[in-house]
């Protein structure tokens, strides 16, 4: 007890030899040590005072330092020798065992770098690419503007002229009238004066005066029938040359208007070309901007799982998104279990549930079965209740009526396989209106306007033998798509002789088929791109209308709808209106 209390009152003394990991002398006993002991300590003091910290690798170094330490410690104690040497082995062997894995782990990390590396550099190279030609752009646009403001005044200047040439027209016919009635009193007056002097004339000419006076009212009717005469013709003139300018400059006029003209329409077209082209780079833009969201969102998921994605591709053999979507596919696919989203506000109705699901791997083959039926359903349901109901209700309702306690594995097991199979037109639409992204009427849309297509190429078919010419196939699209422009139509037909090939008679009824892997083909395809490019036009035009309104009321949006589509039905206005309002009909009409 006494010797406790002694030991507990002494103060430890320092070394002054630095302290190392593993090894630190104010954690050492105080008491009486053995000579073994102590030697063993000093050798390891030696030892680590003898390294030079800074080196690379020092850790290994000092490690192999306390080995040799417990080598000695081991030959010495002959009695637990065995275990001590067996644990120092399963030490030796766990230890090798990390090396490796830590060596395995270096070349994944680098793969990320060089991947990050790699998606940076695509997106600068992007973002310098948009950058130029959207200047490009604006400069060629700044230029075509400016010309077609110098050919409005021009035009205005050439209106201006006309007008000032009828006007000095009008001044010299009114100085015309004016010279031709004072002539006209002149005359008469000398005839007045030409009487009076004959009146005074001596009573021995009276005879001649008769005489002279039948010859003057002979000569005075026929100049009266010549003045009317002459003043029909000029009357006659007067209504049909009234508005006339000399020819030579009529000429001139017209030669400067249809040289106007040309350029004007020359302008104009080259105006929508680039009008097209630059809506198309919008487009473009906003799907790169997509992209590139998903790429950087990608690569944030790469580094938190870049533990598998060696297993999958090699590092430089695919694109990011393409090894990231078969890092997730394959993860996916081996999973045999989902994890349940939870059941919060913020998940999908058809996807709340705590705990796990079983995966039952579904093809794609059965996805698409699955959606065609899910879409008869609802078309079926909508037509019978007269009204579209939410979409997401309705798919969880049929999945609860056909797999009632399978509902769940169902949901997840058709969610995440549109999810991977977003390659497919038909099942990536249905799982954007599944996820709420767009709205149903966009599929109901497609789907018309094809039918559409269809029925007027039957209908056109004389011969009920599934052909069309080519100059038929052309006025078709034309009649059936008057709306589009001419580049469109152009596209269209291209797609159709790509498919069908060059023959003069198209088979146009393949044309609506599918290929082997259940995708429509380059012309289907192309329509439905067109559709979501007029669409995206019209969205843009209905913006540019907008833009000046502080607060839109329902009359501003329905002035800027009528003035892009005068021919809008009365009913898709109100739909369209309600749709962005957010109301019914009724409060519309009191608005």
């Amino acid at each position: 007890m006494t010797g406790k209390i002694v030991r507990s009152i002494r103060k430890p003394k320092s070394s002054g030899i630095p302290k190392h990991h593993g090894y630190d002398d104010e954690f050492a006993s105080n008491a009486a040590k053995p000579q073994f002991l102590e030697q063993l300590e000093a050798h390891l003091r030696k030892e680590l005072q003898t390294l030079d910290m800074s080196k690379p690798k020092i850790q290994e170094v000092k490690l192999q330092a306390y080995r040799e330490v417990f080598e000695y410690f081991i030959e010495d104690l002959k009695t637990y020798k065995p275990l001590l040497a067996a644990i120092k082995n399963e030490y030796e062997l766990t230890l090798a065992y990390m090396e490796d894995q830590i060596r395995e782990l270096q070349p994944l990390k680098a793969m990320m770098f060089t991947t990050v590396e790699q998606c940076n550099q695509k997106i600068m190279a992007i973002y310098e690419q948009e950058s130029l030609e959207l200047k490009t752009l604006k400069d060629e646009k700044l230029d075509l503007l400016k010309q077609i403001d110098k050919s409005m005044e021009t035009k205005n200047t050439l209106r201006e002229q006309v007008a000032k040439l009828q006007t000095e027209l009008q001044i010299q016919y009114k100085k015309y009238r004016d010279e031709y009635d004072a002539r006209r009193l002149l005359l008469s007056d000398i005839n007045n004066l030409r009487a009076q002097q004959e009146e005074s004339k001596p009573s021995e000419l009276q005879a001649d005066i008769v005489e002279d006076t039948v010859k003057l009212n002979l000569a005075l009717k026929v100049t009266r029938q010549d003045l009317t005469m002459l003043q029909v013709e000029l009357n006659t003139m007067k209504a049909e040359y009234g508005d006339v300018i000399p020819r030579r400059e009529f000429e001139i006029l017209e030669k400067n208007y249809n040289e106007l003209h040309e350029k004007h329409e020359h302008i104009q077209k080259d105006h929508n070309q680039i009008k097209v082209e630059y809506s198309t780079l919008l487009e473009v833009h906003k799907y790169i901007t997509i992209q590139r969201d998903k790429l950087l969102l990608e690569i944030e998921q790469f580094k938190t799982s870049a533990s598998v994605s060696g297993a999958i591709v090699p590092a430089e053999s695919q694109e990011p998104s393409q090894i990231m979507h078969e890092i997730e596919k394959k993860e996916t696919e081996d999973l045999e279990e989902f994890e349940g989203l939870g059941t919060g506000e913020d998940v999908l109705l058809f996807l709340r549930h705590d705990g796990l699901v079983k995966n039952t791997q579904m093809s794609r083959k059965d996805i698409v079965s699955v959606v065609m039926e899910i879409w008869k359903e609802k078309i079926q349901a909508d037509e019978e209740s007269g009204i579209r109901s939410n979409f997401a209700e309705f798919f969880n309702s049929f999945l609860q009526k056909k797999y009632g306690d399978l509902t769940v594995q169902w949901a997840y097991n058709i969610y995440y396989g549109c999810r991977h199979c977003q390659d497919d037109d038909y099942i990536n639409i249905f799982f954007r209106i599944l996820n709420g992204t767009v709205d149903e009427s966009m599929y109901h849309g497609q789907v018309q306007l094809i039918s559409n297509l269809a029925k007027q190429m039957t209908w056109h078919d004389n011969t009920n033998e599934g052909f069309l010419s080519k100059i038929n196939f052309s006025h078709l699209l034309k009649n059936t798509f008057p709306n589009k422009t001419v580049e469109y139509l152009d596209e269209l037909l291209q797609a159709a002789e790509f498919q069908l090939g060059a023959d003069e008679n198209l088979n146009y009824k393949a044309l609506f088929g599918e290929n082997e892997e259940e995708k429509p083909g380059p012309f289907i395809m192309l329509l439905k791109n067109q559709q979501e490019s007029e669409k995206i036009q019209y969205v843009d035009e209905l913006k540019s209308k907008l833009e000046e309104a502080v607060d839109v009321t329902v009359a501003d949006l329905k002035n800027a709808f009528q003035d892009i589509d005068p021919s809008i039905l009365p009913h898709i206005l109100d739909t369209y209106i309600m749709y962005a309002f957010q109301t019914t009909k009724e409060q519309i009409g009191r608005a």
